[in-house]
Formats: structure tokens, C-alpha cells, sequence
């Protein structure tokens, strides 16, 4: 080993450090970032199961086949729904400005620029057991040709960063055949999660654009 190291000079040996340095730098921020891209991505799996099969089995319980037909037109038949088929560990209730928030104060696009209060007054909030924030609005009625529906906001780690809409903030639509989709006008929504639009990087848009992906956040 002796032998070996004396076949290099002191200034050989300091200029394969730095060039393993500088690559070390270019390469580990990249590295750590596609790793929290996938918990994140598995994250809001995690949320869009757990509504899928919740609406599943409450629609099975109520013996419906549209959510708008149950108590869930009301923001306190949401509580019951969301207390009764999640594991909820904390309930913040109807959210109002000077009740409990579940969520972070504020949020960032996707360019890490913009300040973002999400919008969930008017919402009922609970955390559950995977750590995710959920606000939840009544559904609304169905029309003749478009099913009721409830906006559902939901930060997959609660007040926890990186508080960015598009990698821990999200929002989708529940139908009130119980699907759970991304809503209406997809390019549109998919065109919104852009950093490089004003105020890029609209949580729905975002959903949108993972389920586009096939759960891919290359973005």
C-alpha cells in the first residue's frame, strides 16, 4: 500500500479529491431530491387509496350509489365520514380563521417563490395516522349531467416542509360515484402545475399531472 501511495504526488492525489468533491456536489443534491420526489409520490398514493376505498365502503353502507344522496352534502356528515372510515389521530374540525389549522400557515409554488395560503375555510380538517392534513368540502348536489363532487386539499405530511404546493400539498376532487379524480379541463389543470407560469404550481394541477405520469414526478 506504501509503495502504491508513493507513486503519487501530494498534488495528484489533492486533484482526485476535488474532482470527486465537485462531483459529489453535482451528483448527492440530485440524488436526495429523486429520493423525496418518491415519498412524497407514494405519499398521496397513500391518500387517494384511502378515499377510493373509503367512499367504496360508505356508499356499500349506505346503500347508495351517489354520495350526494347522503349527509355528505353537510360539512358535519364530512366529519362523520372522515372520522368513521380514516384512522384520524387529529380533528381540527370546521375550519374557520380562528379555529385549529391542520395545515402549515403557508405554502410555496413549485418555483419555491410565490406564498400560498391554501384555501380551506369552509372545510372539515382532520390529520390521520399516515401523517397526511386532509380539509374536506360538502359535496355538492348531482346535476343531470355532472356527478356532485367535493374538493379535497391534503398535505401529505401535515405542517411538516418542505410546504410546496406540487411535493407535499395536493388537491383532488371525490366524485359522488366515489371515484376519486383529478377533474375536469386536464390539460388546463396539468399546464397550471408549471413553475414557470405566475403563480405556478396548482395543487390539483398537480395531482393531475402525477396521475398523467403514471405517478411520476418529473416536474
Amino acid at each position: 500500500m506504501r509503495n502504491f501511495l508513493k507513486a503519487f504526488t501530494l498534488a495528484e492525489v489533492l486533484i482526485v479529491l476535488t474532482i470527486v468533491g465537485i462531483i459529489a456536489v453535482l451528483t448527492i443534491p440530485n440524488l436526495i431530491d429523486g429520493y423525496n420526489k418518491k415519498i412524497y409520490v407514494a405519499n398521496v398514493q397513500k391518500v387517494y387509496n384511502l378515499f377510493s376505498d373509503a367512499a367504496r365502503k360508505y356508499l356499500a353502507d349506505n346503500n347508495t350509489d351517489s354520495l350526494a344522496e347522503t349527509d355528505m352534502i353537510d360539512l358535519n356528515g364530512v366529519g362523520d365520514f372522515l372520522n368513521n372510515y380514516f384512522k384520524v389521530v387529529k380533528n381540527c374540525g370546521i375550519y374557520s380563521e380562528d379555529g385549529e389549522n391542520c395545515f402549515a400557515d403557508s405554502y410555496k409554488d413549485v418555483d419555491g417563490k410565490t406564498d400560498y395560503a391554501p384555501d380551506i375555510e369552509y372545510r372539515y380538517c382532520v390529520i390521520i395516522n399516515t401523517g397526511a392534513a386532509i380539509c374536506m368540502a360538502s359535496m355538492s348536489i348531482d346535476d343531470i349531467d355532472i356527478h356532485g363532487y367535493s374538493d379535497v386539499i391534503f398535505d401529505v405530511n401535515g405542517k411538516k416542509g418542505p410546504n410546496t404546493k406540487g411535493r407535499d400539498l395536493f388537491a383532488f376532487e371525490l366524485y359522488s360515484d366515489g371515484k376519486v379524480s383529478e377533474g375536469y379541463n386536464t390539460q388546463t389543470k396539468i399546464n397550471n402545475c408549471d413553475a414557470t407560469i405566475p403563480d405556478g404550481g396548482y395543487a390539483s394541477g398537480c395531482f393531475t399531472k402525477l396521475i398523467e405520469n403514471n405517478w411520476r414526478m418529473d416536474y
